[in-house]
Parts: structure tokens; sequence; C-alpha cells
């Protein structure tokens, strides 16, 4: 018999309202998983501007136009709320104003994940050492500057469709996910994943999005795939169901934290 494991998880950026929806459903299915947030938009208030599956920038209130957009709710989560809406998971830096770090000093670099890190530490006694790319986008200026200041993992956002076959990444600083929610056929692949047996190292499914995509008319239906996949994980024991950094504390990337492993 293996003793290797299998573990589920899920990550979600930007801190928006709908992510209390998505919350509620994941702790009704003992599912857990990460939020990346920014801190200095706390109680941002904006439109997200979209084209079928695919968001294409944020509006402000007054500026909604007409025309071939279509429009979703993208209302950030408000600093007194934070604690109590994420509480239970875990949190991550996503940038203070989800800046392309690529596009930084070396020393903003450094300046933007610390700060970010500081501040939401505030809002979870977990410790925070994730991070989601803005953009996806990354170099190794960056990697470094997020292995100095004590980081585990970062994640990109492509997909991982080539390989698909579930393995943790050589690089945890430097990964891209499983699958992006708004993809197609994922029912299919979360079938896959289930049935799979690990029998060459830990394997992970790893489905990352955002809150306002539950919103897009083209994707009405994803909040049921949501429930039907949760329900399919969730009567699978072998199957861990774990927030990003349980996911690679797991695989001795890096020093662990007792505090986190006893969570």
């Amino acid at each position: 018999m293996t003793h290797y494991k299998k573990y589920f998880t899920l990550s979600f950026d930007d801190g928006l309202q709908q992510d209390k929806e998505m919350i509620e459903l994941m702790r009704k299915y003992g599912i857990k998983g990460t939020f990346n947030l920014n801190s200095g938009l706390f109680g941002q208030e904006c439109y997200i501007k979209y084209i079928g599956r695919y968001g294409l920038g944020c509006v402000d209130k007054d500026g909604r136009k007409r025309g071939l957009w279509k429009y979703a709710d993208a209302d950030r989560i408000p600093v007194d709320e934070i604690k109590q809406v994420y509480e239970g998971m875990e949190l991550a830096t996503h940038g203070v104003h989800h800046p392309d770090l690529c596009a930084l000093s070396l020393e903003e670099v450094h300046a933007e994940l610390l700060q970010d890190k500081e501040n939401l530490q505030q809002f979870t006694d977990i410790p925070v050492v994730g991070h989601a790319f803005p953009s996806g986008r990354t170099s190794e200026d960056v990697e470094k500057a997020l292995r100095e200041n004590g980081f585990l993992y970062a994640r990109g956002i492509f997909s991982e469709k080539a390989k698909r076959n579930f393995a943790f990444p050589e690089n945890p600083l430097h990964f891209n996910p499983t699958c992006w929610h708004i993809e197609k056929d994922i029912e299919k692949l979360v079938d896959r994943f289930i049935a799979a047996e690990p029998t060459d190292g830990d394997m992970i499914f790893y489905m990352w999005g955002h809150g306002y995509e539950l919103d897009f008319r083209a994707l009405k239906g994803l909040r049921s795939q949501y429930e039907r996949i949760f329900d399919k994980i969730a009567v699978h024991n072998e199957i861990v169901k774990c927030t990003n950094a349980e996911a690679f504390l797991s695989q001795c990337y890096g020093p662990k934290s007792d505090e986190m492993q006893q969570r």
C-alpha cells in the first residue's frame, strides 16, 4: 500500500465580497484554502469589466459605461471585517496595491512584500508565508526577495495544462496551479485526480480564481460546479483538504513552523 498522499487546496485573489459566499460553501464541506489579499485596497469599491469568461480591468463605481463590456461587482472586504471573514483560512500576500513586482526596483520589491506580510499578519494567527503574483509575473530577483523575506511559496496564474499529473512543483517560489476555475471540463479533471493513485510521490490539486468570476454571466454555473466538486472531494478521507501553506509544508520545502503544523 502506498504511503503517499493527495492534497486538495484552493486559492482566491483580491479579497472580494464574493469570498464570503465561497468560504461558507467551503466550511459546509470541510474544504480549506488560501486568500491572497491587497492590504492597501481593503474596502475599495469597483466593478470588473469583462467579456465572456475573462475580466479585463477594474472600473470605479462612476466609470461604468454602456457598450460591449459587461460588469460584475468587485468590491473588496473592508478592514474591520477581514479577521472574522477569513477565520480558519490562510491569508497570503498579493501586493499592498496589487503592483507588478517585475516593474519595481529590488528595494521596492522587498518593501512591498514585507509591508503586505506585516499588514496581513495582524488579522491571523497563522504565519503569512505565501504570495500570489499579480498578473502572474515574476523574475529571479523577485524569487530571491521572496526567499530572503521568509516566504514558503508563490503562485502564478497559468495552468499546468501540459502535464497535469498533479505532481508538486520542484520550485515552490515560482509555480503555476493545476487549473483556473473558469476553465472547461474541470469536473473531469477532478475525477481524474480522485481516481489517480499517488505511486511516485505526493499529489496536489491546486485550483485558483477570483470571487467576481462567480458573477460573470458566462460562468453562471460556477457556484453549482463548486458544490459538486466539494461534494466529490469531501467523501474521500484519503484526500487532505488543506490551505496552500499546509500542502507545501508537507513537502519539507522550507523550515516548518510548529504552530502551522498543529492547526
